[in-house]
């Protein structure tokens, strides 16, 4: 179906160049053409957006469906059925298309949840952004994230958890390359490194081979480096990212999703479990000064949140954004970590508003690069070229 959007102020391309009195031409889900109004066919229907800005739908790369978001959901987690953890996070799904997320990719869930919501939206059971799961993720035996966890030790069971996932309709893989902030109570260290060399390359090389990028849950440098050795696509976090890791990340077009706002709330809401906490005040400065030097050093940085962590409410792409600036005052640089950069990194063509890409836009009143909290107010998202939510 064709339709033009008239009177708009497109932020057109990778750069989200302001164009202003433009209109939009969208046929079967796709933008045709940017163009002024008059060089578009008259004879289709048009709609106009009244002066407001199309924004690209936004992207989130790092979440977590269905948590909850409190200040410690895997406590929520226990006390839930599985099917209770499903409508959770089908109901999370649909707040991030009222808040102009029109991708997100699911980094982890207990029992292959999210690629069952995948498929849920992709058949019109329920409604959601475009999801992109990993389902389980790949721990060693007590590693990381063991609630969601294909436990595996060796590189033959690393084969075979990447395969089985492959099997069950993963469309990224998560690997855990070393210890984290959250999740264990005990025994578990941020520097400690998880899954070794070994069986990462197995976990890249197979998923390579089936299409599938693999994103790396790394936060000491040796997992970090153990990573980008074996091939991974993106580096999880990254606290102790230095030159050259950043050199190497460069040299295999690798790329970062920092995650700040979660390790912010770990370290500084009041509630958070100790652990936690403690574990999370050791680092987060550390991860802001990696931000500062590394950001816009010729590595793709993309937007993800760790929405449904403790204190990360779905969704918190703008939260995410406003932590960036605070380290980075450039709107436009960091408005395209969730949008062009994150739409390089999936290897999609979404995250522009440009000929060619897949019409997922949403409309606001005030230009986003003049202050990214304009996010917040939302008119119209639009999926595939159909609107999906109308304030």
């Amino acid at each position: 179906m064709d339709r033009i959007i008239t009177d708009v102020n497109v932020l057109y391309g990778e750069e989200l160049m302001k164009k202003s009195d433009y209109a939009v031409w969208i046929k079967n889900g796709i933008v045709q053409k940017v163009a002024p109004e008059h060089e578009l066919p008259e004879d289709l229907p048009t709609t106009s957006a009244s002066g407001q800005y199309m924004v690209p739908g936004l992207i989130d790369l790092h979440v977590h469906l269905m948590w909850d978001g409190s200040l410690n959901p895997v406590e929520t987690q226990e006390k839930e059925s599985y099917e209770q953890m499903v409508i959770r996070a089908a109901y999370n799904c649909q707040k991030y298309l009222h808040k102009g997320v029109t991708t997100v990719r699911d980094v982890g869930s207990v029992g292959d949840i999210s690629l069952h919501i995948a498929e849920g939206i992709k058949r019109g059971i329920c409604k959601g952004p475009n999801l992109i799961a990993c389902g389980k993720t790949l721990t060693m035996t007590g590693g990381h994230d063991p609630f969601w966890a294909s436990f595996l030790d060796g590189p033959q069971e690393a084969l075979k958890a990447t395969r089985q996932q492959i099997y069950k309709g993963a469309k990224v893989i998560k690997v855990s390359a070393t210890g984290g902030v959250y999740g264990r109570t005990e025994g578990e260290s941020v520097q400690n490194s998880e899954l070794n060399y070994e069986e990462l390359k197995v976990i890249c090389d197979t998923a390579h081979q089936f299409g599938l990028k693999v994103a790396s849950h790394a936060i000491g440098r040796e997992g970090i480096l153990n990573s980008i050795e074996a091939g991974v696509d993106t580096i999880e976090h990254g606290h102790f990212l230095d030159n050259e890791l950043i050199q190497k990340m460069k040299d295999k077009n690798i790329a970062w999703i920092p995650t700040l706002y979660t390790y912010k709330q770990n370290a500084y809401v009041s509630g958070i479990p100790d652990y936690a906490q403690a574990k999370a005040r050791e680092i987060v400065k550390i991860h802001g000064e990696a931000f500062k030097k590394f950001f816009n050093k010729n590595i793709l940085v993309g937007c993800g949140t760790d929405a449904g962590a403790p204190q990360v409410k779905h969704p918190a792409v703008v939260e995410e954004l406003l932590q960036m600036y605070e380290l980075y005052p450039d709107n436009k640089e960091i408005l395209k970590t969730a949008t062009s950069n994150a739409g390089k990194i999936l290897g999609h063509t979404i995250g522009q508003i440009k000929e060619g890409y897949v019409a997922d836009f949403a409309l606001v009143k005030q230009n986003p690069l003049n202050n990214l909290k304009n996010l917040s107010k939302i008119e119209q998202v639009y999926k595939s070229g159909e609107i999906v939510h109308q304030n």
